[in-house]
Formats: structure tokens, sequence, C-alpha cells
């Protein structure tokens, strides 16, 4: 499937692509948050429906398969919540805060 923007790059260089507020959008193309902002070399979203409100999410480089006037996924947003079930996300890529 043929998408705008930049298709088949490696998901690091995507990431210089993405601006603050962009929708995310999962595999079959539901919005599943909004972009707060690369972190850590992962993509930072926030997510209306997870209690608390608006906690953020993580996604690795690797999960980005095009960006245009969003941030397109190559995961279903069930495969994504089921990742970020397992174990918390953010120690199992070894991500660190900004300090």
């Amino acid at each position: 499937m043929a998408m705008n923007g930049v298709d088949g790059e490696d998901g690091r260089r995507l990431l210089d692509r993405i601006t603050e507020g962009l929708a995310v959008v999962d595999r079959d193309g539901t919005r599943i948050g909004s972009v707060d902002k690369v972190e850590g070399g992962h993509l930072k979203i926030s997510r209306a429906d997870q209690e608390p409100r608006n906690q953020h999410q993580y996604v690795a480089p690797d999960w980005i398969a095009a960006v245009d006037d969003r941030v397109r996924l190559n995961r279903t947003f069930d495969e994504a919540r089921r990742l970020w079930a397992r174990e918390p996300y953010a120690k199992r890529h070894h991500l660190q805060r900004a300090i």
C-alpha cells in the first residue's frame, strides 16, 4: 500500500520528520494518540484514553512505517497495547529521560 510522505526509510531517520502534536495512527489508520516529543531515540506519545489521563507511551523507531501529515505505525493498536502491557516498555528499551 503506497502512502504519501516517506515510506520504507529507517525508523530512526523518520524521527527527524516528526513534530509535536502530529496524530499517531496504527497500521489500520485508527488514531491511537498524539506526538508529545521524541525522547531517548523513541517517539513519546500521549493517549487520551489512557488512565491516568494522558499517560505517555513510547514507540520504538522500528514501529514507524511512514511520516506524512501523521505518524503511521506498522502495528495495530491491539499489538501495541499487548507490547506496552507485557513489561515496562521504557525499561525494556533502556529509555532515559532527558535531564
